[in-house]
């Protein structure tokens, strides 16, 4: 498993983009998450990150899911951005549909496209 971790080439202030390789589960997405808080490298500027898992098989099922959403609930950067989830595997995009479908606070969408994903997120900003 690796992440490459890339600016967006237009809106590289306001658009993070997170590409997955490999084999992917809920801890190295968690694992993400806190190597961006702890390297800063989301600030105020940040409008969204793209989370692209076009290129990688995920690992989870409905408890790991939850794992998730209860950490990025109580992250107050990640509450604050929109986070679009990018994917070409039905078994994948059923996970943010959920979150997006729940009361979790969270602004999370998910796309089959990198460009619907950026108007997602440059839209209401």
């Amino acid at each position: 498993m690796s992440i490459e971790y890339v600016k967006h080439n237009l809106y590289p202030e306001s658009i993070l983009i997170r590409n997955f390789i490999g084999k992917v589960d809920v801890y190295n997405i968690i694992d993400s998450w806190e190597y961006l808080n702890k390297n800063k490298l989301i600030d105020k500027k940040i409008k969204g990150v793209i989370n692209n898992f076009t290129g990688c098989e995920l690992i989870m099922d409905m408890e790991s899911f939850k794992i998730l959403i209860a950490y990025l609930k109580k992250d107050h950067i990640i509450k604050k951005i929109k986070l679009a989830v990018i994917s070409d595997n039905p078994e994948t995009i059923v996970f943010p549909f959920l979150a997006e479908n729940q009361e979790s606070g969270l602004k999370i969408k998910p796309f089959s496209t990198m460009d619907a994903a950026v108007d997602w997120i440059l839209k209401g900003f």
